[in-house]
């Protein structure tokens, strides 16, 4: 049974998620491949950017969490709410630059970026497996827009992440 903290986080990511899949539901592969007039990404870049960006966080949390356990991390004995400890403003306002290694490359397939987004999901919900039980508040993570955040505000930051780029592919599919 997982702990009620990371249910509520869980549950976040899969709205998250599912508003992206809802965003592109019905769209042809080739208008999702197709670039927007303004030169920004391509529907299907965004998507690998996620993919990206998710499967790092989820490599690095797993790193993060695997270190503290091995270290003494102790159980988690709270169960209050985490969501509000997290301030999503940074990821929902203004442009951000993505840092060069979750930049998509020129060319990327729907197809391609759609299974690399599935995948990525797959290895965080392996993640949150992991971290189940898990005082996650006393792992320290670093993001390179966000700064210090332990592991459930980090958690967090990837549904936020992709209810940023949401909006995103709404703004690319309304130029045509």
């Amino acid at each position: 049974m997982r702990a009620a903290r990371l249910t509520e986080i869980s549950d976040f990511l899969e709205r998250s998620r599912a508003d992206v899949y809802g965003a592109i539901a019905g769209v042809p592969e080739a208008r999702i491949e197709q670039a927007p007039a303004d030169g920004g990404w391509s529907i299907a870049q965004v998507l690998e950017h996620l993919a990206l960006a998710e499967a790092k966080t989820s490599q690095y949390l797993r790193a993060r969490l695997d270190k503290a356990v091995a270290a003494g991390l102790a159980s988690e004995t709270d169960d209050t709410p985490v969501m509000g400890t997290f301030d999503p403003h940074v990821l929902t306002s203004g442009p951000l630059a993505a840092p060069e290694g979750v930049v998509p490359g020129a060319a990327v397939s729907a197809a391609a970026a759609i299974a690399n987004l599935r995948a990525s999901h797959a290895e965080m919900h392996a993640t949150l497996q992991a971290a189940d039980g898990w005082a996650l508040a006393q792992v320290s993570t670093g993001h390179p827009i966000l700064g210090r955040l332990n592991m459930y505000q980090a958690l967090i930051a990837v549904g936020y992440h992709d209810r940023r780029h949401t909006g995103q592919i709404a703004r690319v599919l309304a130029t045509h």
